[in-house]
């Protein structure tokens, strides 16, 4: 019988790259392949969403197949159906999670109307302020403190009766709520509504991300008169998360104590207890800024550092190594549900319970094991936590730090080096030593910055210079602030005195933080901000770097991928910074609610703006504007209009200023002179980034190759009366069609305005957010617009708004419910798109 060649009965060679992957141990964890698994199911149904019935069959079939793949002769097989088991499992899993909901299911009886309502469940959080910041000059109505939790629904009010109903609801209410615990029964009466979504392209989705916590109902209750939420029964006794939450308040009350009042006691409360309601949104803004929010966020590295104190102190007092481990394992697992569990936290707690079970059963953790338990415990606790950022940075930097840095640090001293270092001078070895700490910790630093850069550019648009340099004594400060901070919640019950020292170096430490954190907020372009990321640039980034980082051969060449990394950020930091041309002129009222900002965009790729405001504040910039603005890759604006003085007009100003380069303001005459401690500021931030002033008035005339701007109010001087009758009014045209930009002309201005000659406009933005005093039967009749556009915000009472424009035979849209309005000029006419409703009105040829 003739014998068979090899090439007849062994199977083809696997490709070098197969082979080295096969090769690495990192492969060999069987966690390892089910973790991707599970990550391919989730990412999928995320994007495109399965039908519950399709992956619960496709599972099945999975596990069949894997079954009978043991009983034949191709056990082989087995693995891939076992993965493609997981696949289904994690798609029907977060498909359920996101998509599924009972049908007395509370988000089945509203919708984004709110309406009022009365219902009774039971807390799922524990009740946290959020703080307003106190006496902004930019806020044109001052909020008050609000106290935000999740209720459980039990029962809805219909009429006169009870019925039952289900889900979970996020409550918001006006006040603080000092005497309500998670798994308190509770009676809540308010306004009850569907979350709102994005009004603008590029806003975040709120809906979506109530969503991800199986919340689809809001409700608010602003009265002052009248309780909005009462306490029917105590139940947090009977609830550990409310045991938990008892020991979290007693532990902030620890901390109030024993810490003056400041800066520094919120710093405390937030690093040592995951409680950032004490911290104003400025001072998270400047963390974040600097790029070191994550020395605030009880995360991993404080689990990390906790641990090895806990091991360090037990072992010294004679513990041993499996009373230990049990000690560390209980301490991290309990502190991570004290603090929220959120997955940073979650990651390091089973990391370090699993590390401390090694230790009890005497047997070593495999590390990618390990890595990989942890992930699916994240994803299977709340499988839209994979998708978070967070979640994402925490996993890379573990990852980073355990294949990459790692492995490329030496394990042994070059004998020559040690000679050498034992000939040198004591004084001189260590401070070689030292130095050579500082480099590695530096060099570590930059190697994760640099790692982390991209993600967080797509994930929050910006990119900290500066946060590479202070993050290693930032870290040194708040470890020994963490470690202190325990030490003083520990003895305060016990013996008070002897917790004032430790508090004092709390205190210190945290003080030096907030310091060094203040010093490098001010250094100038310590922060960029950047456009939208493609998440496509982002994958194909990161599936290179932890390619490179987990394959030992490719490893060995990571100089020449370094540079390949850091060709491919450049290229994406620097891809849409050319201006785009266009045939088209592109004018979009943003939906800012009761505010004005109106995004033109020009064929020869110029961006103006008229307006940046809100009532709501100043946050509309972050909000809305620059979300807007970097979704369509807008990295600069050559020119701002201001209208006009008042608040919902020009508060966002300043923080436009900080987030994208400004070429030019324009505004009123009179617009400076208006005596408010706004306006002076809005000045001073003009003036300190050195953006050119220029005064218009009326008959002055702004024209480009293809669009031409005239100024059509208001003149030199007056008219009399408040800064609306002085706004800005603008004509812009395109290609025969025209615009017109009125801000909230009124009174004397709005009558200088009609006595001019009228020529049609195709639209008109409707003067004062479509208020009666401004927008007129003699306004509609002048202007002839065939759509109106109102920047309005919520509606103080249901029904339609009283305008003449429908009677004049124009489309009349509003900003509240239609979300922005896109206005596309062409030769061929005007297109009217609406975000919200993907409503469109078509213009035809041009004006006569």
């Amino acid at each position: 019988m003739a014998t068979p060649s090899p090439s007849s009965t062994s199977p083809a060679p696997a490709p070098p790259l197969a082979r080295a992957l096969l090769a690495d141990p990192l492969w060999h964890a069987p966690l390892v392949p089910i973790a991707l698994a599970y990550t391919v199911g989730v990412v999928l149904d995320r994007h495109t969403p399965i039908p519950f019935p399709v992956t619960f069959l496709a599972a099945c079939a999975g596990l069949l197949a894997w079954f009978l793949s043991f009983v034949g002769d191709k056990p082989r097989l087995g693995v891939v159906y076992l993965g493609l088991t997981v696949m289904a499992l994690a798609a029907a899993y977060h498909h359920w999670h996101c998509r599924l909901y009972a049908a007395d299911d509370i988000g089945n009886f509203v919708d984004e109307t709110p309406r009022p309502a009365r219902l009774r469940g039971v807390l799922e959080e524990e009740p946290f302020v959020s703080l307003q910041p106190p006496d902004d000059p930019f806020t044109s109505v001052p909020r008050g403190d609000a106290t935000m939790t999740v209720l459980a629904v039990t029962d809805l009010r219909q009429g006169e009766d009870w019925v039952t109903a289900s889900g979970r609801v996020r409550v918001r209410v006006a006040g603080r709520m000092t005497d309500l615990h998670v798994g308190d029964e509770v009676d809540v009466m308010g306004r009850l509504s569907a979350p709102r979504g994005p009004s603008n392209p590029g806003e975040f989705d709120y809906a979506a991300h109530l969503r991800d916590q199986r919340i689809r109902a809001v409700l608010t209750f602003h009265a002052r008169e009248e309780r909005g939420v009462v306490r029917l029964g105590r139940g947090w006794p009977n609830s550990p998360r409310g045991w938990l939450a008892v020991l979290r308040g007693h532990c902030r009350g620890v901390l109030e104590e024993t810490i003056p009042e400041g800066k520094e006691r919120a710093l405390a409360v937030a690093l040592l207890l995951g409680d950032g309601s004490a911290m104003t949104a400025e001072a998270w803004e400047k963390y974040i800024r600097t790029g070191v929010v994550q020395v605030l966020v009880v995360s991993g590295q404080h689990l990390a550092v906790l641990g090895w104190f806990l091991w360090f102190v037990l072992r010294r007092a004679g513990f041993r190594g499996r009373t230990g481990a049990v000690v560390v394992a209980l301490v991290l697992l309990t502190y991570s549900l004290l603090v929220g569990g959120q997955p940073p936290v979650m990651r390091s707690a089973v990391m370090a319970c699993v590390v401390c079970g090694g230790l009890l059963l005497r047997r070593p953790a495999m590390t990618a094991n390990t890595f990989a338990l942890s992930w699916l415990v994240v994803g299977v606790l709340n499988p839209t936590d994979l998708c978070g950022a967070g979640c994402q940075l925490s996993f890379l930097c573990v990852a980073l730090l355990t294949w990459g840095i790692g492995r490329g640090q030496p394990t042994e001293q070059d004998p020559l080096d040690r000679l050498a270092d034992d000939a040198r001078p004591q004084w001189r070895k260590r401070l070689l030593r030292a130095g050579r700490q500082f480099a590695t910790t530096y060099g570590v630093s930059l190697a994760l910055w640099l790692a982390v850069a991209p993600l967080v550019a797509g994930r929050y648009h910006m990119i900290s210079t500066v946060g590479a340099p202070i993050t290693p004594p930032v870290v040194l400060l708040t470890s020994v602030a963490l470690l202190t901070g325990f030490a003083q919640l520990l003895l305060a019950p016990v013996c008070g005195p002897l917790a004032w020292p430790f508090a004092w170096v709390t205190r210190w430490c945290l003080g030096a933080c907030d310091w060094l954190v203040d010093l490098a907020d001010a250094v100038p372009h310590g922060c960029w901000y950047v456009g939208d990321m493609p998440d496509w640039w982002l994958w194909t980034f990161y599936v290179g770097l932890l390619v490179v980082v987990m394959v030992e051969t490719l490893r060995r060449y990571w100089r020449r991928f370094a540079l390949a990394g850091l060709a491919w950020l450049v290229i994406g930091l620097a891809g849409g910074a050319a201006p785009r041309t266009s045939d088209e002129l592109r004018c979009s009222f943003l939906a800012v609610g009761h505010g004005g900002c109106s995004v033109i965009e020009t064929p020869d790729g110029r961006t103006l703006l008229y307006d940046a405001g809100a009532l709501g504040g100043p946050d509309v910039t972050r909000r809305q504007i620059a979300p807007f603005l970097w979704h369509r890759g807008i990295r600069r604006v050559d020119e701002v209009f201001l209208s006009h003085a008042d608040l919902d007009h020009f508060n966002g100003l300043p923080a436009l200023l900080d987030r994208f380069a400004v070429g030019q303001v324009t505004c009123t005459p009179s617009f400076f002179e208006k005596n408010s401690p706004a306006v002076r500021l809005a000045k001073e931030a003009v003036e300190k980034r050195g953006v050119p002033v220029r005064r218009v008035r009326a008959g002055d005339r702004l024209t480009t190759d293809a669009v031409d701007i005239e100024v059509l109010h208001p003149p030199a001087q007056g008219p009399p009366g408040n800064e609306n009758a002085r706004s800005l009014v603008l004509r812009v045209t395109h290609a025969g069609h025209s615009l017109l930009l009125t801000g909230d002309l009124e009174g004397a201005g709005l009558e200088r305005v009609l006595k001019a000659s009228s020529a049609p406009v195709d639209v008109l933005m409707a003067p004062h957010h479509g208020s009666k005093t401004s927008n007129t039967p003699e306004l509609a009749a002048w202007a002839r617009p065939k759509v109106v556009v109102a920047c309005q915000g919520a509606p103080r009472l249901p029904g339609a708004a009283q305008e003449p424009y429908s009677k004049a035979g124009a489309r009349f849209l509003d900003t509240w419910s239609q979300g922005a309005v896109t206005v596309r000029s062409h030769e061929t006419g005007v297109v009217v798109e609406t975000f919200r409703t993907s409503q469109q009105v078509v213009i035809r040829g041009r004006r006569p």
